[in-house]
């Protein structure tokens, strides 16, 4: 099915419910074995009305031209699209982000609804949400903004207006890019956050102002972080760097590294060129950027990809020492856009625009008595069917370079000369 890919994805713990974001619609999905049925659908109406109104923010070129970020080569393209989906700890609410007000979207979900996707709190900020934490209370949400602080909000809390609510509870000066909260093996609160300036910072909560300790090594900016259900003290991180790091984030010590660059090379395209500006005389400057690092809850193994390649790439874990070692890779028939995971698999989605036909979610089951990954082709095939249904009248069919840019930006936060001088 060619139509615009879903950007994100996230599943309850067994997963028995999904959620998919199409541009600025949820779509929610249950399932019963390896059957699905759509279980709700929520679309964002002021994306609608910014829609009408041209929202494509122009920049200037190096001329001092005015264009629009589809038509340049500088930064990621201003959207209109939902992001950063993710469940409260009970499973009763969806949090989401959405650009067209810079909003952190609450649902209520009703399991036994035949529309499980009740809005009930749509509070705006000054700056846009970059990516968004869940407390151990389910009613603190933790935001880092795009220009480096974390705000919170109360789930059930009232709506304030924009500048009224709280003042950030802590800040980097750099762009945070991530955002998880955790506790340590005694028990005690932490905020973890990591920036464009390849920072991982960790400090106390509520007492953000007090750091706990930084985490050097990385070289490049950090776009993804996540701490396993099995093992709370790991922390793994990715970005720009050709490694996927381990931690121990309470020693504050670096467990492991593995380095993937030869293993991602047969995945590199020409869509792995650096722009021209950053091009040498050969014109062979290759970038590239791992998007999203994913634990499983079944398995001691982590996943992850490389943005614009179709293929993810599985770890194996050592629980006790955190080192990491090549476990396999799946490969696909087009472009990973997002990656998540529900009790023993990975949830694939895929950009299918480049083909006249593919299927847009893979679903990566693990195989306890082979102890490998495989793609689960009839569980895919039965949701291809119910989610061509549920796109069937969507306008979002078929999209334009600016609509896809958003997919594509990860490797943007890759700092050049420019950005030192």
């Amino acid at each position: 099915m060619s139509c615009y890919p879903l950007q994100c994805s996230v599943a309850s713990s067994d997963g028995t419910l999904l959620f998919f974001v199409c541009k600025s619609t949820i779509l929610a999905f249950k399932q019963r074995k390896d059957e699905f049925e759509q279980a709700g659908r929520w679309t964002d109406s002021l994306f609608q009305i910014d829609s009408e109104q041209d929202g494509v923010k122009k920049l200037k070129s190096n001329n001092g031209e005015a264009v629009k970020k589809a038509d340049s080569t500088i930064g990621s393209a201003f959207s209109l699209q939902i992001r950063n989906l993710t469940l409260s700890s009970d499973e009763s609410k969806l949090i989401a982000c959405a650009d067209s007000d810079k909003s952190v979207l609450i649902f209520d979900i009703d399991y036994n609804s035949s529309d499980c996707l009740k809005l009930v709190k749509r509070q705006p900020f000054p700056k846009r949400p970059n990516a968004i934490a869940i407390g151990d209370d389910g009613d603190t949400v933790t935001i880092a903004d795009k220009f480096g602080d974390v705000h919170q909000m109360s789930i059930s809390g009232q709506v304030s207006a924009v500048g009224e609510e709280s003042q950030p509870i802590l800040g980097h000066v750099s762009m945070l890019t991530d955002i998880i909260m955790t506790k340590d093996s005694d028990g005690h609160r932490f905020v973890i956050t990591s920036d464009r300036d390849e920072h991982i910072k960790i400090s106390h909560y509520p007492q953000c102002f007090i750091v706990d300790k930084w985490l050097f090594g990385h070289k490049q900016f950090i776009s993804s972080m996540c701490c396993p259900s099995w093992n709370s003290n790991l922390l793994f991180s990715a970005g720009g760097d050709d490694s996927i790091f381990a931690w121990d984030w309470e020693k504050g010590t670096k467990l492991s590294q593995f380095n993937y660059s030869e293993l991602i090379k047969p995945y590199l395209t020409n869509a792995h060129l650096a722009a021209d500006r950053f091009q040498n005389d050969e014109k062979d400057i290759i970038e590239y950027a791992v998007s999203k690092v994913v634990t499983s809850s079944t398995a001691h193994c982590l996943a992850f990809f490389v943005e614009a390649t179709r293929c993810i790439v599985l770890l194996d874990v050592c629980p006790k020492t955190g080192s990491l070692s090549l476990k396999q890779t799946v490969e696909f028939s087009n472009n990973v856009v997002s990656l998540s995971q529900a009790n023993n698999e990975f949830i694939v989605t895929l950009d299918t625009q480049s083909s006249a036909d593919g299927i847009l979610v893979e679903f990566v089951t693990y195989e306890p008595d082979t102890g490998i990954f495989k793609v689960n082709i009839p569980k895919c095939q039965a949701f291809e069917k119910v989610l061509a249904a549920a796109l069937k009248d969507q306008n979002q069919l078929g999209s334009d370079a600016t609509d896809l840019y958003p997919l594509y930006s990860t490797i943007s936060l890759k700092k050049h000369g420019e950005h030192y001088s």
